[in-house]
């Protein structure tokens, strides 16, 4: 599917723990964590871990996770809650209801950010390594978690919003299987969406060594959503490249 509309994109933030865990669940940390993939991945356990209406929010806010059931995304833009259900194959977002909940969630609260461009076009792992490299510039450390963005040009984009049904057979195959390189995910089914051309924005958090596993899936340290211009589209961000020119935002060090 060709794509011109502007695309928000924001890190997706899995949790695993029922009510609320530890602000910070690391020294230093910034984020708000709750639940993670790693337990997900071990138990299959997708009940509740936080209501959507106990987390943190406010301007500043950005966070992403999934429903409790696996049956939709969560993405917060901004202080503003935004849930993509699984029953909407368009990947629609709506606004948080009284009861939501989620499976897996990961918020940070940003006051002010450090600009850099983007020197040229990046595939995903070599943008990764362009995120590591200047955050480790402006002193944030590699091992910590913190959140980002980007905004520009998106040559490719692959994302997903799980659904809550029996996942397909491909699936099952693991990460990068079934899908055309998606996040495949043995718990749930998902609805999986390509474009190319795409103007938007990256939002993101980076687990470091400290959560990777719980904020994001074992063995990777980034984890994304999708949001269009219009806030009215969003899901899980599995594959990308960037263009020259796009804008890398990073939180100043405090």
């Amino acid at each position: 599917m060709r794509c011109s509309t502007t695309i928000v994109a924001v890190l997706l933030l899995t949790p695993a723990s029922v009510s609320a865990q530890p602000t910070n669940p690391s020294a230093g940390s910034p984020l708000e964590v709750h639940g993670s993939f790693r337990r997900l991945a071990h138990t299959g356990d997708t009940s509740a871990q936080v209501k959507l209406d106990a987390i943190r929010t406010g301007p500043g806010g950005w966070g992403v996770g999934a429903l409790a059931g696996l049956t939709g995304e969560i993405v917060v833009v901004d202080g503003r809650i935004l849930v993509s259900r699984g029953s909407d194959p368009q990947g629609r977002t709506s606004p948080a209801q009284t009861s939501d909940a989620a499976v897996l969630y990961a918020g940070a609260v940003v006051e002010s950010w450090h600009e850099r461009i983007v020197p040229n076009t990046m595939t995903r792992a070599v943008f990764e390594r362009f995120v590591e490299v200047s955050a480790i510039e402006i002193g944030l450390s590699r091992d910590a978690p913190f959140a980002f963005r980007l905004e520009g040009i998106l040559p490719s984009l692959t994302w997903h919003v799980v659904t809550g049904q029996a996942a397909s057979a491909a699936a099952t195959l693991g990460h990068g299987a079934g899908y055309g390189g998606t996040h495949a995910n043995k718990h749930a089914g998902m609805h999986v969406h390509k474009e190319s051309g795409s103007t938007g924005m990256l939002v993101g958090i980076y687990s470091g060594a400290a959560l990777e596993g719980v904020v994001s899936h074992p063995n990777e340290r980034f984890h994304l959503h999708v949001v269009d211009k219009s806030l009215t589209r969003s899901g899980h961000v599995d594959d990308y490249t960037v263009s020259a020119g796009a804008v890398l935002y990073l939180p100043r060090a405090r």
